[in-house]
């Protein structure tokens, strides 16, 4: 089965502040190209799919009706990031077994962070989660948190440096008990090789597809071979030129 792993895409209401920077049109179509170049048979959306730190589900749903609607198709599994906690669809982590009994774990990857992967910061994220969905219910208190938030400019924008060291720390974790790691988060696409126990193990990050990138991983989950997907507006007028990496 060949799948492709992509995230962080952020969908907002399509300002000129927003985050994601792609016609919705403009994105399904790259999307079908590379479902039918790859003969991709499960698409795997690893978490940040909708920007909720700054939206409203609705403004962004209402915004972006025709690429809602084609994210919700049967075949699109979604992993909850930290940006769409609140958002119900989806599960915290996904795996995929094969045939020979390898394992394919997929995460967003904000749990290496203090604030998510501490007890402390756990416990401060559960009672943020718990005040987000309360103030959800709430029109009126929801449109006060927006503009509070709308008004913080460093919320608003993407770290231009994250340190990749902890990630890679917390995907080897992992990888003692998981043949494959992919996580998302810190929108930098990355592929690492590892041996445990006589076992090749592999960790990947899918990077962003914001800011009008497309960026991810086409996985064959037999094979475990993969290709690392780097594009932008204008190179994806160019036919692909990258091949799969054992």
């Amino acid at each position: 089965m060949n799948i492709l792993i992509i995230s962080d895409l952020h969908l907002d209401t399509n300002d000129k502040a927003g985050l994601f920077q792609w016609n919705e049109l403009e994105f399904i179509l790259v999307l079908e190209r590379i479902r039918k170049h790859y003969s991709i048979d499960k698409i795997i959306l690893n978490g940040d799919v909708y920007e909720l730190f700054k939206y409203s589900l609705d403004d962004i749903k209402n915004a972006n009706q025709v690429l809602v609607n084609y994210l919700n198709d049967k075949d699109i599994i979604f992993v909850r990031g930290n940006h769409d906690l609140v958002n119900t669809l989806g599960e915290a982590s996904y795996m995929i077994t094969n045939s020979k009994g390898q394992t394919i774990y997929i995460e967003h990857g904000h749990n290496a962070d203090w604030f998510n992967g501490s007890r402390i910061g756990r416990a401060l994220g559960k009672f943020g989660l718990s005040f987000m969905k309360r103030v959800s219910e709430s029109k009126f208190m929801l449109n006060i948190y927006l503009y509070i938030v709308a008004m913080n400019e460093e919320i608003n924008k993407i770290p231009k440096k994250y340190n990749t060291l902890k990630y890679l720390t917390y995907a080897m974790k992992l990888l003692k008990e998981f043949d494959v790691v992919i996580l998302g988060h810190t929108h930098k696409l990355e592929s690492h090789h590892t041996y445990f126990l006589n076992r090749k193990k592999r960790y990947l990050n899918c990077g962003s597809c914001s800011l009008g990138r497309f960026q991810g991983i086409v996985l064959d989950t037999e094979s475990l071979k993969y290709e690392l997907i780097k594009e932008t507006k204008e190179s994806l007028k160019n036919a692909y030129s990258l091949q799969y990496v054992n």
